[in-house]
């Protein structure tokens, strides 16, 4: 007799499930985001501090480093989120996750994965520079032409969701991740398109909750408020990646279980 199919989980759920996998495994998160991001991250605080202080020839030398350091933060940042990814992925499959296992497959794969983050950035640039903005109207005779732009965004957002785990747990090319996530949110696009969104807002809510909580001790001049809000954000980053991985996570196993439930199926 088969088995009845199990729901397709809301994403109320996949957000419950992506956090309470987080917590569990918290301090092995912390173990990769901390060595990872942390000292780059303090160093480009620094540098923004510098910046703000500086003149002349100082000034000039100050934006360059500034500009180098945040590239190297930024893919700092790109290596943590895909050795996360791993370890919440272990975490799901109730494997025992390891972090320097997790950032060895993260280094291994470094160009992949940096090639198909920046693609899915710049798809979802348009949705984001849509939120940020202050109005349509600002942007006159280009404000249709950023609204169409924005709903291809949103579109990308939620056909590639799953694209990074794919290519990370499947070992898949960046043309194979794609195509594999287009097949997975199949039937569940606004599923994924929602995971995407509320999970990247929340992942960020508590990043920004614990700058907010640094920002207490900014006792002080304009320097130190700087300072030690800028400290507070490198803090909250800490935080953002493995909060957000493991919605994706969760989502991708759901989505998983669905494509394996269609095919079972379609062969009976």
């Amino acid at each position: 007799m088969n088995e009845p199919p199990q729901r397709k989980l809301a994403v109320s759920d996949i957000l419950e499930g992506g956090a309470r996998l987080a917590a569990r495994r918290i301090l092995v998160f912390l173990r990769i985001t901390t060595p990872l991001t942390l000292p780059i991250g303090l160093l480009f605080a620094a540098a923004v501090v510098w910046v703000a202080n500086s003149s002349g020839s100082w000034h000039s030398l100050a934006i360059g480093i500034l500009a180098t350091v945040g590239v190297v933060y930024a893919i700092a940042a790109i290596v943590s989120g895909a050795a996360c990814l791993k370890v919440a992925s272990d975490a799901y499959k109730s494997a025992k996750p390891s972090a320097r296992e997790a950032i060895a497959m993260a280094l291994r794969r470094l160009g992949p994965i940096l090639c198909l983050t920046t693609l899915l950035v710049l798809g979802a640039a348009p949705a984001i520079a849509l939120l940020v903005l202050p109005g349509l109207t600002a942007l006159g005779n280009y404000s249709l032409v950023l609204l169409v732009m924005a709903v291809f965004s949103l579109w990308t957002m939620g056909t590639y969701s799953v694209a990074l785990p794919a290519m990370l747990l499947e070992e898949k090319s960046i043309r194979e991740s794609l195509r594999r996530s287009a097949l997975l949110a199949r039937g569940s696009f606004f599923r994924a398109l929602g995971t995407v969104l509320f999970g990247g807002v929340l992942a960020l809510f508590v990043g920004a909750l614990v700058a907010i909580v640094v920002s207490v001790f900014s006792l002080g001049g304009g320097n130190v408020i700087l300072i030690v809000t800028l400290v507070g954000f490198v803090l909250g980053e800490l935080l953002v990646a493995p909060l957000y991985v493991a919605f994706l996570i969760v989502l991708y196993g759901d989505l998983r279980v669905g494509i394996q439930e269609s095919s079972a199926g379609s062969a009976s």
